[in-house]
């Protein structure tokens, strides 16, 4: 019998991908402008509340326009640039003036001092561990989201835009918020808009009979799963639902199961200190040699090696980031 609850996929990901908002400024520009972006961001989020700009990657002959409304998210890191043409000069970012009042959002000044004015607010979001792969791998290098009008997106923006501009207690957290909520929206219509392109899991989400069994999956991974428990879930039978969930996940339903619980086992390793035996019971593996052996047999070395490796790895990045900020 199929589970009448089960865990969003979308948000399991974002959740354990531990997106947030690292930075935002509000901009105003006038006459001839361009600025290049910071390109260290997993995904940034521009979005014009004002005039328009034409925004690229790359390819300054693939600029697209952006008009009022409309919210551009960039999966880096990519050099992204916008500007009053495509293809016009550009500054970097950091170069141009900022007036920061309080604790609020960044001011930025770009151009002239006179001439009608495009206002726009930009974000960078930063995720941890490796599962935000799996959630950003759907989108483009530039993606362009036109809300609909009375969309639950541009009622969101309406009131982002209106609060970027106050200056008052409680502002910073508000915004913060304000802008996790505005990803959820942008990734949400954007997958939904563009199915084809969307990664399997967010296809495969559509069917009410695959999606019942993935959120089942993602709700409780460490259950002892089986084709047939799976097709319960789904309320198929076994044959009929193992050749659903392969058409549309492109892998056999166990494949999955196996796949997903490596992917929360490489988080547990990379960004905690909990021994083999702790997650191989988190991930329903009978036993700390029965969980090291799958891993091998998955990554090809053993899970205690494979955390030594991205701890030494990480220690150097650190000290290479503290070597360059040293720098004069």
């Amino acid at each position: 019998m199929r589970s009448s609850h089960g865990v969003d996929v979308l948000t399991d990901l974002l959740q354990r991908s531990r997106a947030r908002g690292a930075a935002f400024s509000h901009s105003t520009a006038r006459g001839a402008w361009g600025i290049e972006f910071p390109t260290g961001a997993k995904l940034a989020i521009h979005g014009i509340l004002g005039g328009e700009a034409f925004a690229w990657t790359d390819d300054p002959g693939r600029a697209r326009h952006v008009l009022p409304g409309d919210v551009i998210l960039i999966r880096g890191p990519v050099r992204q640039f916008m500007a009053h043409a495509a293809g016009a000069g550009v500054v970097p970012f950091a170069y141009h003036p900022s007036d920061t009042p309080g604790t609020g959002a960044r001011r930025m000044r770009f151009g002239a001092e006179a001439g009608d004015p495009t206002t726009f607010f930009c974000g960078a979001y930063t995720f941890d561990g490796e599962l935000c792969a799996g959630l950003l791998s759907g989108l483009p290098d530039l993606t362009l989201v036109r809300p609909r009008a009375g969309s639950s997106l541009r009622a969101t923006l309406d009131v982002f835009a209106a609060e970027i501009l106050r200056d008052a207690p409680g502002q910073q957290a508000l915004l913060d918020s304000l802008l996790d909520v505005v990803l959820v929206q942008v990734l949400r219509e954007q997958l939904a808009a563009d199915v084809e392109t969307a990664p399997a899991w967010f296809r495969a989400m559509d069917d009410p009979s695959v999606g019942a069994a993935l959120r089942a999956v993602h709700e409780a991974p460490a259950r002892a799963w089986t084709v047939a428990n799976l097709a319960e879930e789904a309320s198929l039978s076994r044959a009929t639902f193992a050749r659903r969930f392969t058409g549309l996940l492109g892998v056999a339903p166990l494949t999955y199961v196996a796949d997903w619980r490596m992917a929360l086992a490489r988080e547990q390793l990379r960004d905690g200190d909990a021994g083999l035996a702790a997650i191989a019971h988190s991930l329903g593996y009978s036993s700390e040699f029965a969980f090291a052996a799958a891993f091998k047999r998955h990554h090809g070395t053993p899970p205690g090696r494979w955390r030594a490796s991205k701890s030494a790895a990480a220690r150097l990045e650190v000290r290479g980031k503290a070597e360059g900020n040293g720098r004069p």
